[in-house]
């Protein structure tokens, strides 16, 4: 029996203890045959190392000889040949990030990394006379060019005041948010609340069976069958809280499909928004600082202000992404410099109007500046984990630089570089899988 790092498991490696969660969750047993799917899922729970049965030394060195995920196998063209490019684009983007601190020159390795594998692809793709191509970075005078936005800058009150849609949510919405608030409240409550809006209950129960939660621990346990077809069902599995908590974030997303597309591609925006709900619901579990749906629905929604800042504010909205990529700033500094406020802000006030649990609040709020609030721990979840997908451009809410990690968020959260690396580490296979939960189909409800 040997220690391995998750990075380094290989699929036909056998667990020699069960696999759990840094919070102790059970994820699968012992004399599990690990497949691509297992590594998959230990790697999204942030679960560092597991113990296993010693590896077959041939598979693990054609493994790491070829450098790929599948042992034996080699890529047409290395991504050792566009690590140069790859630097270039990331010492740009990485401007504003201190890479002398360990945990972001890490992240700044690991964006590289990706980039290359991502050029090496798309290279090998073009050479057999496939339609991919290196994805071109935006250059710094790239984005919209409108006209100057006409009068004063409205107050963040009363920009939200202007939207009706903002005020007038779906009835649903209320009677979850009085799931939450009772503490008298049953699952059933929650399953009958929830059963009521169709198309919440569905994206919620593929929400449940795809790799946001572990199919293999459902299986094992034997409580349910691997597919979980039922709200009542769901509810036992998350909890009634916890699925409450999940529904609220779902719920609010067809509000903002109106956004114009010249300032934002709503597909990339809400694949930032859930991968940085998914990180943030691993950091959470990591750290044990606040529940994982909790965290993913903080995630999901971090940059909702910057949709109400687009939708009502598009010619300076516009202004402000132009001098994100034009001059030396971030688009969060270029908002607070044309609006006086900055989308965290506002996504705050937002969520405080809806009457979202006060954490959720203060984690979207404060997710740029850990100066205010007394502790840090959920604010910095959500900091950590918009710095991570930002690092690793899984979409894009429209910042093309990566904001600073700041120092105590890492220390906040006891976060190593080795747990950084655990943590994003299959973020990208699965989250395609999660966002279909939301998004089914093309892309038209985008």
């Amino acid at each position: 029996m040997v220690k391995v790092r998750v990075s380094d498991l290989s699929p036909g490696m056998e667990l020699a203890e069960d696999a759990v969660t840094p919070g102790g969750r059970f994820l699968m047993p012992r004399g599990t045959r690990l497949e691509r799917s297992h590594l998959t899922t230990l790697a999204g729970w942030g679960i560092g190392e597991v113990d296993v049965l010693d590896p077959p030394p041939a598979q693990e060195a054609g493994a790491c000889a070829a450098g790929t995920d599948q042992p034996g196998t080699a890529e047409p063209l290395k991504p050792a040949d566009f690590v140069e490019q790859a630097m270039e684009t990331a010492k740009g983007r990485f401007v504003f990030v201190d890479l002398r601190e360990e945990a972001a020159a890490t992240v700044f390795r690991l964006s590289v990394a990706r980039t290359a594998r991502r050029l090496a692809r798309a290279a090998a793709e073009e050479s057999l006379g496939g339609k991919s191509a290196p994805v071109p970075k935006p250059k710094p005078h790239d984005g919209p060019r409108p006209a100057a936005g006409n009068g004063p800058i409205p107050s963040p009150e009363d920009l939200l005041r202007e939207d009706p849609q903002l005020v007038s949510l779906p009835e649903v919405f209320a009677r979850i948010n009085e799931v939450l608030r009772d503490p008298k409240s049953s699952v059933e409550d929650a399953a009958r609340i929830i059963g009521t809006d169709p198309s919440l209950s569905a994206t919620l129960l593929k929400l449940v069976n795809s790799a946001f939660y572990s199919r293999a621990s459902r299986a094992v346990e034997r409580r349910f069958p691997a597919k979980v077809d039922s709200l009542t069902r769901a509810v036992m599995i998350v909890g009634g809280k916890q699925l409450a908590t999940l529904a609220l974030g779902v719920s609010v997303l067809p509000i903002f499909r109106d956004i114009p597309p010249e300032y934002i591609n709503m597909k990339a925006f809400w694949k930032h928004s859930i991968g940085c709900g998914m990180i943030a619901r691993a950091l959470a579990e990591h750290a044990g600082v606040c529940s994982g749906e909790s965290s993913f629905v903080a995630g999901l929604l971090h940059d909702i202000g910057r949709l109400v800042l687009y939708k009502h504010l598009p010619g300076p909205s516009g202004t402000a992404l132009r001098r994100s990529r034009e001059e030396f700033t971030t688009l969060t500094q270029a908002e607070k410099e044309l609006f006086g406020f900055d989308h965290g802000y506002l996504g705050g006030l937002l969520l405080r109007k809806w009457q979202y649990p006060a954490a959720l609040e203060k984690m979207v709020r404060y997710h740029h500046d850990l100066s205010e609030p007394l502790f840090i721990e959920e604010p910095a979840v959500i900091h950590v984990a918009d710095f991570l997908v930002n690092a690793l451009e899984i979409g894009t809410s429209g910042e093309w630089r990566v904001p600073a990690l700041l120092p105590e968020a890492v220390e906040a959260l006891s976060l190593s570089p080795s747990d950084l690396k655990g943590l994003v580490a299959g973020v990208e296979e699965r989250i395609e899988e999660v966002f279909a939960s939301f998004f089914p189909g093309d892309d038209a409800a985008l």
